[in-house]
């Protein structure tokens, strides 16, 4: 009996969480398909309007945009892994209190708002000529972006037997020989899950770019999507064909390699 209603309480659980994902989806494809007079969030498109999604392609102007996102998105990415796995390796064989002292400092990074440190960094681009850039807003998204990759690959380390490392030693392996041909494959489901964290969060930022980038050409997607939007008129159905336009590469992306991320959430988390 109580196992009964222990799965009836999960199923109920999972049911909710299921309709509060999904509902969102169902509004943004639902407005996509509509007309600009009759749009209503909360009814089915009678006449569903597929050429919404190809006007929001050439309307929007969306090609250089997704040229420009998927540019920040590579090099975000390939920096924030490479100084991530990096920095949590020299933490995990650094001096112990040396180490926790700064694995704290790169926590800090979880807690506090993404916004804070905006106007000085703003002031800092500007200075060394790097505002308006890509380059410029890829290193705004690779410093908010590095401390949960951090804390990731700290807690995997500290599951890697030393003698994996002892023994490559003993062989005749240099340190960084060591890093690069042995440890860095055992933390391959680590850097999937990283990878897929810090590339969505580069792919879905709207506040960096709009703060950073100030030319139309240098915008990234999803300040590309405001186009749709005039000062006394705002085409709803577009604006909503080309957020889906946007979400989907992403989308199908995550549901490739959603297993690595519990995966290695799990193994960077829990065993560390």
């Amino acid at each position: 009996m109580t196992t009964t209603l222990q799965k009836t309480s999960i199923y109920t659980v999972l049911i909710i969480a299921l309709i509060i994902v999904l509902v969102p989806m169902a509004v943004l494809v639902s407005v996509s398909l509509q007309t600009p007079s009759t749009v209503n969030p909360l009814s089915l498109p009678k006449d569903p309007q597929w050429s919404n999604y190809s006007e929001a392609f050439k309307t929007g102007n969306l090609l250089p945009y997704f040229g420009n996102s998927i540019l920040v998105l590579v090099m975000t990415t390939a920096a924030a892994i490479g100084v991530s796995v990096l920095a949590a390796y020299g933490l995990h064989h650094g001096k112990r209190y040396k180490s926790d002292a700064m694995s704290t400092f790169f926590l800090m990074g979880l807690i506090l708002p993404a916004f804070s440190g905006t106007i000085p960094a703003f002031l800092v681009l500007r200075q060394v000529n790097l505002l308006n850039t890509h380059i410029g807003l890829s290193l705004i998204q690779i410093a908010s972006g590095l401390a949960l990759p951090i804390f990731l690959y700290v807690n995997f380390f500290k599951t890697v037997p030393a003698e994996i490392e002892e023994a490559a030693l003993v062989d005749g392996c240099g340190p960084w020989r060591t890093f690069v041909q042995i440890i860095f494959p055992l933390t391959l489901p680590i850097t999937a899950t990283c990878v897929i964290v810090v590339a969505i969060n580069s792919w879905n930022d709207f506040f960096n770019p709009l703060v950073y980038l100030s030319s139309p050409e240098m915008r990234t997607l999803p300040v590309g999507l405001m186009a749709f939007k005039s000062q006394y008129n705002t085409n709803w159905p577009q604006m909503f064909a080309g957020a889906a336009l946007v979400a989907l590469p992403i989308i199908i992306l995550y549901l490739f390699v959603q297993r690595f991320i519990i995966k290695g959430l799990v193994g960077g988390a829990v065993k560390g």
